[in-house]
């Protein structure tokens, strides 16, 4: 207080009203795992909770409108027939129970695990992305490729469907430039490949050999000229004529015949005997050759002496040969016996969509849709053509850059005379519009020695066909040597619509040529005298293949293509080697699905294959089983709920085969290794001994042995065989090899197990390929900077002899699934489980801010996971033991007392906690049994576990009492949020209502487990006050109203006592702190949580050396009440009188 100096009043305020703040009353940390990117409540926009950026956070809820839009709604999933998935482990139980919660209470914490359960969906295909935005697809389901074989038979047409090839291991060498594989497809089809921009069209001939339609083999796959006689005896030195040359038949039969004519070697004509039919053929190759009287493409054939040609059975004439046309459906063949007579096999591409004609489909993806759409892609014969189609009025300014369009005869070949062999073929590739000016600027700057002449043909409106002018260069200033304003001054002045040019003014080509189309049409040209064209850096070496693109080049010149190969060998008007074109080779997808992206690095995937790519140790390596066990099933282990008798192919079962039980997906997987010597044991019904004898049977393998020659290791090998391992120069991990094809292969990934560490004869089940488990997408998994490298000892992939793994899958998928304790692997259900649970587990046992005392809550729960009850206890513990934890008991665990007591006892011997045994205990655990039945937010039935409804029931005993209250019985423990309990039955996963008899409830008790269970009068009831503490434990912390009192007064004493840190430790503090421990204990009294107390804090609990170490002691002494658990009733009988004469 100041003092005064001159008169005056000097008021001060002393604030001696120090109390204890109430309680906040029932708040739970509830953690959940859920769906990320989830709708909200009111379904229009995404729930803040769910995004990834807020996972991990605690959110502070007050009630279920605000839960639903951080949320979203609790989700449940249904089967096909919209019926409840009970205990399906991507349910959102944490949501719903914190919803049903909030129903009557104000305040609730509430963390979600960054876990995308929605990622554990199962699929039978490997997840993918969305396409990058402008992705375009060459959708080969939809379109249609306006092929038609003509029959002379028939004299029709008849509409073919390709074969589509997608994979380049369908071709020769697994090249995508490769023909089609021999064994691929049936004689007579045709095949697209469309692993090539070209998409080449290939027929399969009567050899077995794919040629591409159009092609001199394909010519001669079609005969001209077929004979009719299938035999007959030819005369020796009779001839015919073919094409003007005579044949001597050397011989007397149809074979020495067919040598005679090949020996003519008649320009394009062969013979050959057919296989089958012994009929002679005679094929004209397509080409120009021919007489003066059928002309190009045909034979004309007759008799010179004797009878050859009626033996033989053909008539003398003019025959045409096979033909391929690719023209509009406006332009109909003219193949008729009438008309050219064209023979059977004969092929219009139809090159126009009307009446089945190509129609090929491209879509463009926009990201902002998420969808595909349709872009027209028409076919031309070239790219002046597509021009005067596309904009005949304004020769190409109103086409839109984007502008599809794909160009059949890609090399542009015409067979022009007779010594042209090159025919043009079936194949067509898609070009893209850039837009705007056709411009090409050289790199040579300040060119020299320009002078010369060259040809340059523009595009122009109106017209289709190409305008040629002759440019001549030359030094205006009367010098020998023209330079770049000479050769610019050239072009102008040729009198071109559309072409200028100019000199580079500015920028690191300063002083170069530029040449342009001001429509965007297109320019062909070539040089003529001197090379003034390529001396100005416009030439072949300047100039991108055709059909390809040099993105960024430093020697190649955009817009700059050189002409397709059949432009320049095939043109006498315009030879022309480059063209300068707007149209640019587009990049797409071919395939038959909609194309995708690789998934984000850490996608999940749980995959539904019941499939096993299962090895085998040779006592060097692990390989694929069909190497070390040859004589077991071709298609590996057998699926099957029933033991097979046979293999999958019929024939026997041999030692080693491999059966997988499926009829207990539960505990997937049960793998059985057939042994013919194996012991059998049976008992003789006459005597009741046992027998042993010796025999074959299945045994079943011990999933937990991986030490012995018997047992199996559960580990990621590989995907591929060696063959599909290493595409060279790929992304991605690949498409996964098939089960049969891994049987005969001994690939193995770098992260393979190291069979050095294992015994000959042990088996390796593959989880990488294997199926019905959770993979993560692992990006950049196999590169040469994770196995750098190779050749030498511990250099590249060690697993197969230290090649370099440069040219394989960088990415891979990795099991996420981990194995169990005792080392076999985990599947089904419980894959999934495992993944979420231990993302569950991390975040409980890392999280700080959950640690923060900031974080005012005193429950604890994780309705639906058991197996993170010791994490829970752990951050109980970290935070001093200021909540109490709700711990579940497993969906599927029976409502036997045998069952119950096994789990609580752990009789199994668990490791951990889960749904094998319960291991953790503790004062502020409780745990409680068995599961309900309720509803979600749907209206659907739905299983929910036991924290569901104790979390409720708490609050409920909070609102009409106290936390040391018992939330038990009738009166504080019904639990209002179920309409039954019970269990899931694991083999068939419906739902088994019980009701815990007397015994079962003692059995509980006994195991300190809670039962909820139903009472005729009074419904569904907790009736149980136990916490979880160890067996020996007899403290009365083993009731939940003492634990929770405990609770309460761990967090409302460290509220009294912070006002007084730092205050003077003296006598007068301490009377001060005792008193107001003391007014808060008997206000506790009065509220029946105390039977009484006693608080010390004086000289004798704060000597000297405590207060030389800044301490102050508060020691406290409580007797809490306890709850009546146990009532006993004596009830005597009396006889008439007796009681009256007690009363005397």
């Amino acid at each position: 207080m100041a003092n005064l100096v001159s008169p005056g009043v000097n008021v001060s305020v002393i604030d001696e009203s120090f109390y204890v703040p109430s309680d906040a009353g029932t708040t739970p940390l509830i953690i959940v795992a859920s769906g990320q990117d989830k709708k909200n409540g009111a379904n229009d926009g995404t729930a803040s909770g769910t995004q990834t950026a807020n996972a991990n956070q605690a959110f502070l809820i007050s009630s279920q409108r605000e839960l639903t839009e951080t949320f979203g709604d609790p989700k449940f999933y249904t089967d096909a027939a919209g019926g409840s998935l009970n205990g399906y482990e991507l349910n959102e139980y944490g949501l719903q129970a914190a919803y049903s919660f909030l129903g009557v209470a104000n305040k609730a914490f509430i963390l979600r695990v960054n876990v995308n359960t929605s990622d554990l969906i199962g699929s039978s295909s490997a997840p993918t992305a969305n396409p990058v935005n402008g992705t375009y697809w060459f959708d080969l389901t939809s379109s249609s490729y306006g092929l038609f074989e003509w029959s002379s038979t028939n004299q029709s047409f008849t509409a073919i469907t390709p074969k589509l090839i997608t994979s380049a291991t369908d071709l020769v060498g697994n090249s995508t430039t490769g023909a089609p594989r021999p064994e691929y497809g049936s004689k007579g089809q045709y095949a697209i490949n469309t692993t090539t921009v070209t998409n080449p069209i290939y027929f399969k001939n009567d050899t077995n050999s794919w040629v591409q339609v159009g092609s001199t083999d394909w010519h001669i796959s079609h005969p001209t000229i077929e004979g009719t006689a299938t035999s007959g005896t030819l005369t020796n030195e009779h001839t015919i004529v073919i094409n003007g040359v005579t044949v001597t038949l050397s011989g007397t039969t149809f074979a020495n015949l067919v040598t005679s004519i090949n020996n003519a070697k008649i320009p394009g004509v062969t013979a050959a005997v057919d296989a089958v039919s012994g009929k002679l053929e005679i094929y004209h190759n397509g080409t120009n050759y021919g007489d003066s009287v059928g002309g190009a493409n045909s034979i004309n054939i007759s008799t010179g002496t004797g009878t050859i040609l009626a033996t033989v059975g053909i008539t003398a004439g003019t025959y045409n040969g096979a033909q391929f046309l690719q023209a509009a459906h406006s332009s109909r063949p003219t193949w008729k016996t009438s008309e050219d007579n064209r023979p059977s096999g004969s092929v219009w591409f139809k090159t126009t969509s009307p009446n089945s004609g190509a129609n090929l489909i491209t879509k463009l993806y926009a990201s902002s849709t998420a969808t595909f759409s349709t872009v027209a892609n028409p076919l031309y014969i070239n790219s002046h053509t597509a021009i005067f189609n596309l904009d005949p009025s304004n020769g190409g300014t109103a086409i839109t850059a984007g502008t599809l369009y794909s160009q059949f005869n890609v090399t542009e070949q015409t067979a022009v005379n007779d010594t042209d062999t090159t025919l043009p073929v079936g194949d067509f590739q898609t070009f893209r519009y850039e837009g705007g000016e056709t411009v090409v600027t050289s790199k040579t700057t300040d060119p020299v020695a320009l002078q010369g002449s060259f040809v340059m043909a523009e595009s122009i409106k109106g017209q289709a066909a190409l305008s040629s002018k002759t440019v001549t260069v030359s030094n205006l200033d009367g010098s020998t040597i023209a330079d770049a304003e000479d050769f610019v001054a050239a072009i102008s002045s040729a009198g071109f619509t559309n072409v200028e040019a100019s000199v580079v003014a500015t920028g690191e080509f300063k002083g170069a040529i530029q040449i342009k189309h001001k429509l965007g049409g297109e320019i062909r040209a070539y040089d003529v005298t001197n090379t003034p064209l390529a001396t100005a850096g416009f030439s072949a070496a300047t100039a991108h293949s055709y059909g390809t693109y040099t993105a960024n080049s430093s020697t190649l010149l955009d817009n700059l293509y050189d002409v397709p190969a059949g432009a320049t060998e095939d043109s006498t008007s315009l030879p022309a080697t480059i063209v300068f074109s707007n149209f640019k080779r587009l990049s797409y997808t071919a395939s038959l699905n909609a194309p995708t992206d690789e998934p984000a690095d850490g996608t999940l995937w749980y995959n539904t294959n019941l499939d096993a790519d299962i090895m085998a140790h040779n006592g060097t390596t692990f390989k694929g089983y069909l190497e070390v066990y040859a004589s077991t099933d071709p298609n590996g282990p057998q699926f099957s709920a029933t033991e097979p008798t046979t293999q999958s192919d019929g024939t026997a079962l041999a030692n080693n085969d491999l059966w997988i039980d499926t009829s207990d997906l539960e505990n997937y997987p049960a793998l059985y290794r057939y042994n013919t010597s194996a012991t059998i044991s049976s008992t003789n019904t006459s005597n009741g001994t046992t027998v042993t004898t010796t025999g074959a049977k299945f045994e079943l393998v011990d999933k937990a042995d991986q030490t012995t020659e018997d047992g199996i290791v559960f580990a990621d090998a590989r995907y591929h065989t060696t063959a599909e391992a290493k595409p060279g120069n790929a992304t991605g991990a690949g498409t996964a090899s098939s089960i049969k094809d891994l049987l005969s292969d001994d690939f193995l990934d770098p992260d393979a197990p190291d069979p050095a560490l294992y015994p000959k004869s042990i088996l390796l089940w593959n989880t990488r390929r294997s199926g019905y488990n959770v993979k993560e997408y692992k990006n950049d998994h196999v590169t040469t900077t994770t196995y750098p490298g190779s050749g030498s000892t511990g250099l590249g992939n060690v697993r197969q002899s230290n090649e370099s793994v440069s040219n394989y899958y960088p990415d891979r998928w990795v099991t996420k699934s981990t194995n169990n304790a005792d080392g076999s692997g985990t599947f089904g259900r419980k894959a999934q489980r495992q993944v979420i649970v231990n993302q569950l587990k991390s975040e409980i046992d890392t999280n700080q801010a959950i640690r923060e005392d900031q974080r005012g809550f005193n429950v604890i729960a994780c309705p639906g996971y058991p197996e993170v009850i010791s994490n829970m206890v752990g951050l109980n513990t970290d935070r001093n033991e200021t909540a109490f934890v709700v711990g579940d008991t497993p969906f599927r665990l029976a409502g036997t007392s045998t069952a119950v007591s096994n789990w609580s006892n752990n009789t199994a011997g668990a490791t951990s906690d889960g749904e094998t045994g319960l291991v953790t205990a503790s004062e502020y655990l409780g745990v409680f049994y068995p599961s309900g039945q309720s509803t979600d937010n749907a209206g659907n039935t739905i299983i929910v576990p036991p924290a569901h409804m104790i979390l409720r029931t708490l609050a409920n005993n909070d609102n009409i009492g106290f936390p040391w209250f018992a939330p038990a019985g009738t009166r504080r423990g019904v639990v209002d949020n179920a309409t039954g309990v019970g269990y899931i039955e694991a083999s068939t996963g419906e739902f088994e209502s019980v009701s815990l008899t007397e015994s079962v409830r003692d059995t509980l008790h006994t195991a300190k487990v809670n039962p909820i269970t139903f009472f005729a009068g009074a419904g569904i009831v907790n009736f149980g006050n136990l916490t979880k503490v160890a067996s020996s434990s007899t403290s009365a912390l083993d009731r939940i109203n003492v634990s929770r009192l405990t609770v309460f007064l761990r967090n409302q004493l460290d509220s009294i006592a912070k006002p007084f840190i730092f205050e003077p430790n003296d006598e007068l503090t301490r009377n001060e702190i005792k008193q107001a421990v003391e007014s808060f204990l008997l206000e506790l009294v009065g509220q029946r949580a105390l039977f009484d107390f006693l608080v010390v804090c004086d000289d004798t609990n704060n000597t000297p050396t405590r207060i030389d170490r800044n301490e102050l002691y508060v020691d406290i002494a409580i007797e809490p009440v306890k709850s009546v658990e146990f009532i006993y009733i004596p009830l005597r009988i009396k006889n008439t009188g007796e009681i009256a004469k007690l009363g005397n």
